[in-house]
């Protein structure tokens, strides 16, 4: 499983969006998840990867949640 399949069952799991409606380009105002769900969310990436997300305020879809993952692990 890579990391979007990992991020989209999470997102998945936290919001309870259908997974098939999640795509790379997919932002957090398109799947409706407000600040609190986001919060959540980037928390279970967190935890799940085993990483910090530092720049929570800089991410608006699914790719820059892929991006900052690729920030942390590098």
């Amino acid at each position: 499983m890579d990391n979007f399949e990992k991020i989209r069952a999470i997102i998945h799991q936290t919001t309870g969006i259908p997974e098939e409606l999640i795509t790379p380009e997919s932002t957090a105002a398109q799947l409706n998840i407000g600040s609190l769900d986001m919060t959540e969310l980037l928390l279970n990436v967190e935890e799940e990867f085993d990483v910090i997300i530092e720049q929570e305020n800089d991410i608006v879809s699914v790719k820059d949640i892929m991006r900052c993952l690729e920030m942390c692990v590098a």
